[in-house]
């Protein structure tokens, strides 16, 4: 009998070995799927070309018997770690050492099923926190926090898909996905803000630039100070966003691009913000004669007291004991600042696309997805003022009846 491809002979018609080697496995070892046929050659033949039917319609995933602690390591090496953010990565690492790894790690890619996704979220539901509420108790965790789980495992899985190492994406086929409901935004009205600048009369010079800016122009915490000064034209008066100063655990503080492309921009200050500025590096210059051998040449807007960049961890530490002394003036995050701005412009009838423009979002549809509070004010008076029309219209007709 002619010798059969992929069949070995052990006993003659009565065990056969089917090899078949599909190129290399995500560890470099050799893909191979090993068969042992109890029976004919016809048996054997039969079991193979089933199996090469399998391959080729991508029915049969040899890989997707891989652990799932051995995917994480190479989704983060060759797909995270190319493709995003530190900041990002950080998160990542967070969301799988905290809740996934610790569930899933011995499971195999092909046992995470619908089945298992729903008890792992729904277990989260029932796990306590690490903050702790007004009675002293441990909050169980957020909506929000299972919600990233979710988007974070659904990213994997589909990475794990176009890699050929499972068939689909079970976070895809999910009865009902982790929804979070969105919180009501903090920001100030005209009052707070007017009583805001009050306060900020008292304060030092950069802390009081900062924030000016983060108000005045939306600025994201990063952006503002990352900014150099050979950003800053003040024939023109305007700024280009350019850096992105961060903060990451196990990183440190560095410089990186700015969040989306649409984030790098060029945008004008009001002459307010020009006048600190200029204050600012009048001010700078007299630090570094003052401070002479200890002050580091940078080229930052916003540095600390020896002329290094200023962190941003202490801005926002900053703020917070700003707010504690003036606890008249509503707690609001530093990040709260930007929706501030965001919300006055749309509230007075700035067109979206520039209020999207000048915060550096993507696209007009994320303004509108943020800041939906003034839009809908906005709304309001739309319907009243097509109200009024009809109202006018009518009356108009009946004074020419009555004539």
């Amino acid at each position: 009998m002619k010798k059969e491809k992929n069949i070995t002979e052990i006993i003659p018609n009565k065990k056969y070995r089917i090899d078949i080697e599909k190129g290399k496995k995500y560890d470099g070892t050799r893909n191979r799927i090993v068969e042992i046929v109890n029976g004919t050659m016809k048996q054997a033949i039969d079991r193979r070309n089933e199996i090469l039917y399998e391959l080729k319609h991508s029915k049969l995933k040899p890989d997707s018997n891989m652990n799932f602690l051995d995917f994480t390591k190479l989704w983060l090496k060759d797909y995270a770690e190319v493709n995003v953010k530190p900041t990002t990565l950080s998160g990542y690492k967070n969301c799988l050492n905290t809740h996934i790894l610790p569930r899933f790690k011995d499971y195999k890619l092909c046992d995470i099923t619908v089945y298992e996704l729903e008890k792992f979220y729904n277990d989260l539901r029932k796990t306590k926190s690490r903050n702790i509420n007004k009675n002293g108790e441990y909050n169980l965790l957020s909506e929000s926090v299972i919600r990233h789980q979710h988007s974070l495992l659904c990213v994997m899985l589909n990475t794990a898909v176009k890699w050929d190492f499972i068939n689909f994406n079970p976070c895809l086929k999910l009865v009902k996905t982790p929804t979070v409901t969105k919180k009501e935004m903090k920001y100030y009205d005209e009052k707070e803000i007017r009583l805001l600048f009050k306060y900020l009369e008292h304060e030092n010079l950069t802390f009081k630039t900062a924030i000016y800016m983060l108000l005045l122009e939306g600025l994201r915490r990063g952006e503002c100070l990352g900014l150099f000064w050979e950003h800053v034209d003040f024939q023109r008066k305007t700024i280009s966003i350019k850096n992105n100063l961060l903060y990451v655990h196990n990183i440190g503080i560095y410089l990186d691009t700015p969040k989306t492309l649409k984030s790098k921009r060029t945008i004008t200050l009001p002459d307010i913000c020009f006048e600190l500025l200029e204050k600012l590096k009048y001010l700078q210059m007299s630090m570094k004669e003052m401070y002479n051998n200890k002050w580091v040449e940078s080229d930052f807007v916003f540095k600390d007291e020896y002329g290094n960049y200023f962190k941003p961890e202490r801005l926002s530490r900053q703020w917070q004991r700003f707010l504690k002394k003036h606890d008249d003036l509503k707690y609001i995050r530093l990040h709260d600042l930007r929706h501030t701005c965001a919300t006055f412009l749309l509230s007075n009838n700035v067109p979206v696309a520039t209020v999207s423009k000048k915060l550096g979002h993507s696209n007009i549809y994320t303004t509108l997805d943020v800041y939906t509070h003034p839009v809908d004010k906005d709304d309001i008076d739309a319907s009243k003022l097509l109200n009024d029309i009809v109202k006018i219209s009518l009356d108009n007709k009946i004074g020419r009846d009555d004539d």
